[in-house]
């Protein structure tokens, strides 16, 4: 298997689109690593170049300890597995499987070998002899893995491999890909734009806007320090919340969004010094927040009067979608009987659990 490594890579489409910019990533080996960002960011780009289908305009890009940036994509021992599966329609699933390896002239043991073995791990085995219109979505994905598999690569690429599926298919085989990980034990490298896939599969994920890295790390690193407003708001669902105010001094640091003033606790001073009387942005996750109706006569510093616009099921907890007047934002709470539509409610918000962002930069402070 292969590290892979990519030093100030950069990809310019005629001479001003810059779609990456000068990104460093070092993915270990045997690692899964993700790509993650929404549409245009550039992480589809960035899985192209490693695999040699997109030149790069700058920078360098490691493959084990060799420099591949003008190696062809056949010598580049990587394997990819594509959105629309990219299966020969008049082959059959054995013969897709097979295609790659008899080009390199394997011999024909070996070939059926290979074939018959990863067959058996993605348990397609009794699919071999049928051809590709004959398949669901769900196995025709599993075939072009199969396809990657029999190549034995160092490096496994995915570029949105499950986004044609059913919500229910993705979520089983996103587990599949994830238990495949484990048994080859090989560096994968996988793209997607949602950031449930990225949280769920990666051992660490690469966070990307307009072609610039934001962050690298663990999922719940992501999610429990993002670096910035965007990460913070890109990782999670539903997104973090985020409201603009005004910090004051009044016995201690207010939060003044205008309609309504939260204590800031002891613990947040030292770093919000130099913000007294400047915009700031406050950022809490939904999960945070919490019904202060059943809560009556206890005295909460961060309680907030808002307006109940809506009220979703999702069967295990209830998602509120609240309105101070001035912001709008989600609460993720267990129960809601005394809540109505319409109606202004009592919400309390975990202060020791709020970031704050920088109002210009938009990084956490």
């Amino acid at each position: 298997m292969a590290r892979v490594k990519l030093e100030k890579v950069s990809k310019i489409f005629d001479k001003d689109v810059v779609a990456v910019n000068e990104v460093d990533i070092d993915i270990r080996d045997k690692e899964f690593m993700v790509l993650v960002g929404p549409s245009g960011c550039g992480k589809s780009t960035t899985l192209r170049m490693v695999a040699g289908l997109e030149e790069i305009s700058n920078g360098k890009i490691y493959i084990g300890d060799k420099v591949v940036n003008e190696i062809p994509p056949k010598d580049r021992d990587i394997a990819m597995v594509f959105q629309n599966y990219a299966l020969y329609p008049h082959m059959t699933v054995f013969q897709n499987m097979a295609f790659g390896l008899k080009l390199r002239k394997y011999p024909k043991k070996e070939i059926e070998s290979r074939v018959n073995e990863a067959a058996e791990i993605l348990e397609i085995e009794n699919l071999l002899n049928r051809k590709p219109k004959a398949l669901s979505g769900g196995q025709r994905q599993r075939v072009a893995v199969g396809r990657a598999i029999v190549r034995k690569p160092k490096v496994f690429l995915f570029d949105e491999p499950l986004s044609n599926l059913d919500a229910k298919l993705r979520v089983q085989m996103r587990t599949e890909i994830s238990k495949l990980h484990n048994r080859l034990e090989t560096t994968m490298i996988y793209v997607t734009h949602d950031q449930m896939e990225a949280m769920t599969m990666g051992d660490r994920i690469v966070v990307m806007k307009d072609g610039f890295v934001q962050q690298i790390d663990s999922p719940l690193n992501l999610y429990n320090s993002p670096v910035n407003k965007f990460v913070a708001g890109f990782i999670g669902s539903p997104a973090m919340n985020f409201m603009t105010g005004t910090l004051r001094k009044n016995n201690g640091i207010i939060f003044d969004e205008g309609n309504i003033q939260l204590e800031i606790p002891d613990v947040y001073f030292k770093d919000l010094t130099g913000y007294i009387d400047k915009k700031i942005v406050l950022g809490i996750r939904p999960e945070n927040i919490f019904s202060a109706n059943f809560s009556s006569g206890v005295k909460f510093p961060g309680k907030v009067k808002s307006l109940l616009e809506v009220i979703e099921p999702m069967g295990n907890e209830y998602f509120l979608y609240l309105n101070t007047g001035i912001n709008q934002y989600v609460a993720r709470v267990n129960e809601h009987e005394q809540m109505n539509i319409g109606e202004k409610v009592d919400i309390v918000y975990k202060m020791e659990k709020v970031s704050f962002f920088d109002v210009e930069t938009g990084k956490k402070i």
